[in-house]
């Protein structure tokens, strides 16, 4: 299990290091001078000395690849810099920031696993007709935007019942309408998955002799089908986490949540180089961290898998 662990770091490293210069390359060339923009939000006429010492602070008068070496041996110590917006350290932005984001994320996984599951089960077990109108649903739930899903929840369940509020203090009451939007679309989406994955087991050898041994079908389910489908399963619901993260960005700004997403929109919005870059590597770092994890949990759900690990 160690030696399969290295291998995929290292195997990754390459990645990791292209994702992250093109996290500092696409920021660093992007339009827009956040010292100049800085100067002006103050009401400061940018004068040429004053700009010289703000890029020499923020090491923007620097060559390209020094900046992108300097800058990935400071993020290899957690050391993003100085938001440029507010002129505390990123990290300190992350840390304020991330927790909702992960609370948001982590709920809505939670509701995406039971939606799928539920979908999934209901279309591969019920009759025919029933079969085909819930994967018309799931087919509606993937193609709508999660824009037009948050609005249609905030027109039903706060405008017209008044369950909820819009606009929270960020506590868990208000993280049900965000997380619920956010779930729904990776939920249909899984569901398909546990459909096909279901109705592909059901035409196996071992399920057929099953049901002809009078076995209930529940018993056919749980003690045969899903020992051989949760693997996959668990691989695909640890990928969506990095798409859910992703997703709420959107969602958070909607709903007012105080995450990462309404971070990083402001980030963009005033230019903050830093906080920008330090947002796409952590995006990438955990979703990285999420596909490793679902890949030891196939291994330790899999004896077989296990012990060609361990012979190789």
């Amino acid at each position: 299990m160690l030696r399969y662990i290295l291998i995929r770091l290292a195997m990754a490293l390459p990645t990791l290091l292209g994702m992250s210069f093109v996290a500092f390359v696409i920021v660093a060339l992007a339009p827009g001078d956040p010292v100049l923009m800085e100067l002006r939000a103050l009401g400061i006429v940018p004068e040429p000395k004053d700009v010289a010492a703000l890029q020499a602070e923020f090491g923007l008068d620097k060559p390209l690849l020094q900046r992108y070496i300097e800058w990935l041996w400071r993020a290899l110590r957690l050391e993003f810099g100085t938001s440029v917006a507010t002129g505390r350290p990123v990290m300190t932005e992350i840390a304020l920031h991330l927790p909702a984001t992960l609370a948001l994320a982590i709920s809505a996984l939670f509701g995406a696993v039971l939606i799928s599951l539920t979908l999934g089960v209901l279309a591969a077990t019920s009759s025919k007709a029933a079969g085909v109108g819930l994967r018309g649903i799931t087919i509606v739930f993937v193609s709508a935007p999660s824009f037009w899903l948050a609005l249609v929840l905030i027109y039903v369940f706060v405008l017209r019942l008044g369950w909820a509020r819009l606009v929270g203090d960020g506590s868990l009451a208000d993280l049900v309408l965000p997380a619920i939007t956010l779930s729904l679309a990776a939920g249909a989406a899984l569901g398909r998955m546990v459909f096909e994955r279901i109705r592909a087991e059901t035409s196996e050898d071992y399920v057929r002799l099953a049901i002809a041994k009078g076995v209930h079908p529940v018993r056919i389910l749980l003690g045969h089908i899903a020992p051989r489908v949760i693997g996959p399963l668990a691989t695909a619901w640890a990928n969506a986490f990095g798409g859910l993260l992703g997703g709420a960005v959107i969602v958070e700004s909607i709903f007012g949540w105080p995450g990462l997403g309404q971070l990083i929109l402001q980030a963009i919005a005033q230019r903050d180089f830093p906080v920008i870059q330090a947002y796409l590597m952590f995006m990438g770092l955990i979703f990285f961290a999420t596909s490793l994890l679902a890949d030891l949990a196939v291994i330790l759900s899999d004896p077989q898998l296990r012990r060609r690990l361990s012979d190789g």
